[in-house]
């Protein structure tokens, strides 16, 4: 069991919950075509290996427009950052972070800046309680389905909620109260939804809680 990281508000963090469990959602990550977890470990693993080689360098040709030649994208007006990739060996995140860049904050290289970066809360931020952020976090065995849960917490609600009905009892979020064969039903639940979405062609995240609502109710598990 890891420890979940709080935020200045007592408020969980869906960013950089714990280790492994990052999120690039609101980057552009799942703006790309292909979201399958494969092909998104392979854009990151791309973008980390690029940028760890313009370092060494001192060339760093990694940009939006580079990136619109190189892959396919669901919303052509959707800024997806080049400068996300994988932080350490499984977990998704800023490479221009102060944190992860030798406490150098070069986020203002990209579209949304430092600022935007600091100051914005998904809407799953605003829609889960912390309960279900604990769920969240601690029951996805990786950060594609911790993922696919912040891209549509409805569907992740309407999950925890058939478990919970079938099981008569509410889900432990606690270390003490882990329980692997509810692990494993929210893990499989989740890729086999992100499997659907990834058939799909329709953008996958909406940055507030009013275009959050407007179009995932069409797609959503939770109606």
């Amino acid at each position: 069991m890891q420890l979940i990281i709080m935020n200045a508000y007592n408020k969980i963090s869906l960013c950089q919950p714990c280790h492994g469990k990052g999120c690039c959602v609101c980057c552009g990550l799942f703006n790309c075509a292909d979201i399958s977890f494969q092909g998104l470990s392979h854009f990151l693993n791309e973008a980390t290996y690029e940028m760890q080689s313009s370092l060494v360098t001192g060339n760093n040709a990694r940009n939006f427009e580079l990136l619109q030649r190189r892959y396919t994208f669901r919303d052509a007006t959707t800024y997806v950052c080049p400068y996300m990739g994988f932080i350490d060996s499984n977990t998704p995140g800023c490479l221009m972070h102060p944190v992860v860049n030798n406490g150098i904050d070069s986020r203002d290289c990209s579209l949304f800046g430092k600022e935007i970066c600091n100051d914005y809360f998904c809407p799953a931020y605003r829609i889960l309680d912390d309960r279900l952020k604990k769920i969240l976090i601690t029951y996805t065995h990786n950060w594609y389905t911790y993922s696919i849960g912040i891209i549509d917490p409805l569907s992740f609600v309407w999950i925890v909620q058939l478990i919970e009905d079938t099981a008569g009892k509410p889900i432990g979020c606690e270390s003490n109260t882990f329980d692997s064969i509810i692990a494993s039903l929210i893990h499989t639940s989740l890729m086999i939804y992100g499997d659907f979405l990834n058939h799909l062609q329709d953008p996958l995240f909406y940055y507030s809680e009013p275009e959050y609502y407007l179009h995932m109710r069409l797609l959503s598990l939770h109606h």
